[in-house]
């Protein structure tokens, strides 16, 4: 598990790099809480085939690497590699429990990239 000192080296997330909702950040610490086993964080990453040539998802993270950038909050530590978050800049994280599906959405993850700058329903991967 990544100590205090770890992520402190690690670089910071910016609000204008990527933001997470309150109900966002209550679930991530939730699942962190939950988690079996040691895990240093809950990964966001970036993979090719959505709908707009991208998808986004999370899933525990086993360590933070130097090419990381993290996000601290109360009582979880979202670990991003420099590439995927570039994809991701500018968006903001929410967690919806209004559907039949709970999911984390992703909101404006095509803006960095010249796209509409909204999507939803992608879900997030991995819990």
């Amino acid at each position: 598990m990544a100590t205090p000192a770890d992520v402190m080296d690690q670089k910071q997330i910016s609000d204008e790099d990527m933001s997470v909702t309150e109900a966002a950040r209550a679930k991530l610490a939730e699942l962190q809480g939950q988690a079996e086993g040691e895990i240093a964080g809950i990964r966001v990453f970036v993979t090719g085939g959505g709908c707009g040539g991208m998808s986004y998802g999370m899933t525990y993270a086993e360590q933070i690497t130097p090419y990381d950038c993290i996000l601290s909050g109360s009582g979880f530590t979202l670990a991003v590699d420099a590439i995927a978050l570039n994809y991701l800049r500018g968006c903001e994280i929410d967690f919806s429990s209004d559907t039949l599906n709970p999911s984390f959405v992703f909101n404006n993850v095509f803006q960095s990239v010249g796209g509409s700058g909204t999507c939803g329903g992608c879900g997030g991967g991995g819990f």
